[in-house]
């Protein structure tokens, strides 16, 4: 953290208007810098483990390595702090997080519910069936977005891809969708991998606002 305030203060960058945001996954990295004189906008990235198609709910809790990788903060885990990251979506972690950065970095997931709907009982072999991204055919906002502006903060969501893998069935291949998809519900700003289709993405709703 020394270092990147160091950084940023050599290159005249340290204000609230420079072109630069400051991100994180855990809160204590984003309050050292913010005690440490960081003046940038900083953003608290906000991970998951998995997704529930059932339900469109999120999962934090898994029984392996991820557990403390994506499910919550590793300096909950060093405090023997047991929450997870959903704690941060509340009403309560949105204003917390407020005390100490500009906006918040959500996974697509906690912005956007992705079900698959009817949800199948079983698969062909009679095997449990968990769905896929692949299977998913409803997606809807969460109240994320409208909670984060209520608390003052803008939403970056991660990570736009444009490959079929990584899209959910219900854009159908077509990774502009689901681009503006985000940009309808009100997201203020994307991580993407291939910028050229963001930008392509955000020219289109643009010109549908009028803006």
């Amino acid at each position: 953290e020394d270092a990147v305030i160091k950084l940023i203060k050599d290159n005249n960058l340290n204000s609230k208007d420079a072109p630069i945001f400051v991100q994180s996954f855990d809160p204590a990295s984003l309050k050292y810098m913010r005690a440490s004189g960081l003046k940038t906008k900083a953003v608290q990235l906000i991970d998951a483990n998995d997704v529930n198609y059932k339900t469109g709910e999120m999962i934090y809790r898994t029984d392996d390595v991820y557990n403390f990788v994506d499910g919550r903060p590793y300096s909950y885990t060093v405090a023997g702090d047991g929450r997870y990251f959903d704690s941060m979506l509340t009403p309560e972690g949105l204003a917390e997080i407020k005390t100490y950065a500009d906006g918040i970095g959500p996974w697509k997931p906690q912005v956007m519910a992705l079900k698959v709907v009817p949800f199948k009982t079983a698969n062909p072999d009679g095997s449990p069936y968990s769905g896929s991204l692949a299977d998913v055919n409803s997606v809807t906002p969460t109240s994320l977005i409208a909670d984060a502006h209520k608390a003052g903060l803008f939403v970056h969501t991660y990570t736009f891809r444009s490959e079929q893998k990584y899209l959910a069935g219900f854009y159908k291949g077509d990774p502009l969708a689901e681009y503006l998809t985000f940009f309808r519900a009100g997201v203020d700003g994307v991580f993407s991998d291939f910028t050229n289709t963001a930008v392509a993405a955000l020219k289109t709703y643009l010109n549908e606002t009028g803006r």
